[in-house]
């Protein structure tokens, strides 16, 4: 089955959040050592679970769907990922021993997947449109 343009999307930024978060995990280990790498991982890892998060939301609403609920499923959806974030990162700084900064630099980098996806699904977006 193949997955339609705006799926496709979210697979492809996923799979770049991961990619970086793993990316980022390897240069900590090689910079800092294994709490770096393991902090790196923590960040990448919030990062990628809120965006997954996200994307369940938004497409649990069924196509055809008024446009008022699949709205309410985006806002309600980007709220709990923000809500989400703020829980998962403070959990990670208060009880996890982790680095903050190889943390927060691989959340940030991961972050940054929702740019690096843009050249490889140019396509896939303007075919939903």
């Amino acid at each position: 089955m193949r997955a339609t343009g705006a799926k496709r999307v979210t697979r492809t930024i996923l799979l770049i959040q991961l990619l970086v978060t793993l990316l980022g995990a390897i240069a900590s280990l090689g910079v800092s050592g294994v709490q770096a790498a393991y902090s790196a991982l923590i960040g990448g890892g919030v990062s990628t679970l809120v965006t997954l998060y996200f994307a369940s939301q938004v497409f649990s609403v069924r196509v055809g769907s008024p446009a008022a609920k699949i709205a309410r499923a985006f806002y309600l959806g980007e709220l709990v990922k923000l809500l989400l974030t703020g829980v998962l990162l403070s959990v990670a700084l208060l009880w996890l021993e982790v680095s903050p900064l190889p943390l927060l630099l691989a959340y940030m980098a991961a972050l940054m997947a929702y740019w690096l996806a843009l050249p490889f699904t140019f396509d896939a977006s303007v075919r939903t449109l």
